[in-house]
């Protein structure tokens, strides 16, 4: 590496996930369970609505830094905000790095959830911040699992905090954060003059449960910035297409961050959101159809290999399932995960990329086809039986 562009202290903090190492071992028949990408396409609305654009000539391709007023107007509408609330991003993603490198000065602390999305206490490196973990509470045998624990956020607070992150519906667990748990976190972080990021991109999959925003909690002066988008609920991945929602004042002193990044969101995804979202629950009922089964067909096998039904596939569209049984024949879950690749090839997430408190689990995304579906959860069937078998169990 040339000494002249050795990368930086932020850039060396920042660690390459797991998700993405495993998926360098695929092959072009690998059942993939890894990715959380929907297979399916976008809507036929948005697709008519995206190909009328492409024929217009447009004067300026470029959009506000914050985004096209209709789009979002859109979101505003949506949520039950003011446009002016709106920040639109390029995914939640970018979302989650304006917040994050616009809110923290180096020392401070962002409190993440163990498990959690790898991106957030690598973002909070690159401000020079320090991640602290927070554990969602592990599920016992037969109780509901993976739960936000208001103890453990209280907890883990000190005079350095700035922010917490949340998720809700979680990844990679699947569990949807109890409504009184959650409204007594945000009470608690109020009382404190703590600022606080849901990401809640997954809020379209709730299958068990009641699913809050963070955003209807309070007086309607949230102290916290929301993020979604469509990634998941339109399937529009790879778009880069979502939202930030928060106090107008603290989103305009955001947006020329924003605007030095990526200048604007991509205006086609700007133009595809308007259409997408004033069809949004005829698309999701359709949707959510389709993964109804899927999900029913992945509980259905867990029973079948002896698992039970994981503590947590309220939301989302993952299964977290424990195989702490077979660490006497593997030493981690990566190198169960990485022996299913290769002996049955099927990709799972091992829980470790997750955090330390994801140890001992499998990340199974159920976002492919039902008959492909069916065969990756016979193979790991097949993968586990053969392993147990070999412990003796």
């Amino acid at each position: 590496m040339s000494e002249v562009l050795t990368p930086s202290r932020r850039a060396q903090s920042i660690e390459p996930t797991l998700i993405r190492a495993l998926r360098a071992g695929m092959t072009a028949t690998t059942i993939d369970f890894g990715l959380g990408q929907s297979d399916l396409n976008m809507t036929e609305e948005v697709r008519t609505h995206l190909r009328a654009r492409l024929d217009k000539p447009l004067r300026s391709p470029y959009t506000p830094n914050a985004g096209l007023d209709e789009a979002r107007r859109a979101v505003a509408d949506h949520a039950g905000v003011n446009a002016e609330q709106v920040l639109l991003t390029c995914g939640v993603q970018q979302g989650l790095a304006v917040a994050i490198l616009g809110l923290c000065d180096p020392g401070d602390e962002v409190l993440v959830p163990d498990p959690g999305f790898p991106a957030y206490d690598n973002l909070v490196r690159a401000a020079d911040a320090e991640p602290v973990a927070y554990s969602l509470r592990a599920p016992e045998p037969g109780a509901a699992g993976w739960a936000l624990d208001p103890t453990a956020i209280a907890e883990g607070l000190t005079s350095k905090t700035r922010l917490v992150i949340l998720n809700n519906p979680s990844n990679p667990m699947g569990s949807v954060h109890d409504p009184r748990a959650l409204r007594e976190v945000l009470e608690i972080l109020s009382e404190r003059g703590i600022g606080w990021v849901s990401d809640e991109i997954y809020e379209d999959y709730i299958w068990e449960g009641e699913f809050i925003s963070a955003l209807s909690v309070g007086d309607g002066t949230p102290q916290g910035i929301v993020l979604s988008g469509l990634s998941k609920s339109h399937h529009l991945m790879g778009w880069r297409l979502g939202w930030m929602i928060g106090p107008a004042e603290s989103l305009r002193a955001l947006t020329p961050l924003h605007q030095h990044m990526v200048t604007c969101a991509p205006r086609p995804a700007q133009e595809a959101l308007i259409p997408a979202l004033a069809h949004h629950d005829r698309a999701m009922a359709a949707t959510r159809e389709v993964f109804a089964y899927r999900r029913e067909l992945a509980l259905d096998a867990m029973e079948d290999l002896g698992l039970g039904s994981p503590a947590c596939a309220d939301g989302a569209f993952y299964l977290f399932i424990d195989v702490r049984p077979w660490l006497s024949t593997f030493d981690t879950t990566a190198q169960l995960a990485e022996a299913l690749l290769r002996e049955e090839d099927v990709l799972v997430i091992p829980g470790e990329g997750f955090g330390e408190g994801g140890l001992g689990h499998l990340r199974i995304a159920y976002t492919i086809g039902g008959d492909e579906l069916k065969v990756g959860l016979q193979r790991l069937r097949k993968f586990l039986q053969r392993h147990r078998l070999r412990n003796g169990d």
